[in-house]
């Protein structure tokens, strides 16, 4: 899934996107080597992915948008039985302040939980926020 988000700053046209993959596989080259924790399941056999329903997009910040900087920030995060994030971690940074305001992002989304046995649990989950000046 994926949402773009536009404003004009500085006579240059901002786009900020991002799109939550669900499942992994198609982010990584590989999955990343820990294992989910304790009672937190990763979508597949049985286990339905959480939909988003809320998620709000990152603000560029001004040092970003100075140099120009545009690149993806990957993240994994869980997504609780109630539909709150928590455990957001980089993968592969950007760039210090737009790591944070992708971090700080991230913990706001919002999500119909995932499940398992038609019951919600906590599913571990790869997502990618996008920064692209135009």
């Amino acid at each position: 899934m994926s949402n773009t988000k536009r404003a004009f700053a500085n006579n240059l046209l901002l786009a900020i996107g991002f799109s939550v993959l669900l499942g992994g596989g198609a982010l990584f080259a590989q999955e990343p080597a820990e294992k989910a924790p304790e009672g937190v399941y990763r979508p597949g056999d049985g286990v339905m992915a959480p939909k988003p329903f809320y998620t709000p997009q990152p603000e560029y910040t001004d040092k970003a948008r100075k140099e120009k900087i545009n690149g993806t920030v990957l993240l994994t995060l869980v997504v609780m039985a109630d539909g709150h994030v928590r455990d957001v971690k980089i993968i592969k940074g950007l760039d210090k302040g737009l790591d944070k305001q992708a971090l700080t992002a991230v913990r706001t989304w919002r999500f119909e939980p995932g499940s398992k046995d038609g019951k919600p649990v906590a599913v571990e989950l790869s997502a990618e926020v996008t920064f692209r000046l135009y």
